[in-house]
């Protein structure tokens, strides 16, 4: 699979280095290379919306394995 680039030697612009640094950092081990302001930014794009949170609410089914209602719960 090839990348799409800028039209130099290697195949990536400036833009797709910075990029592909700042996702290097993110997911890489080690310290982040992601300053503060780009991590609180990645957060918010990440939130999700209202129709999310609807779509949720119809289609999600939650399973509690082995739960037991307080009230069931052996008095000591």
């Amino acid at each position: 699979m090839g990348r799409s680039g800028g039209g130099g030697g290697s195949g990536y612009g400036s833009d797709d280095r910075d990029t592909d640094r700042g996702l290097r950092g993110l997911v890489g081990s080690g310290t982040s290379q992601v300053n503060p302001a780009t991590a609180l930014r990645a957060r918010d794009a990440s939130r999700p919306t209202g129709d999310d949170l609807a779509a949720a609410e119809e289609t999600l089914t939650i399973v509690r394995r082995h739960w037991v209602p307080r009230e069931d719960l052996p008095r000591r």
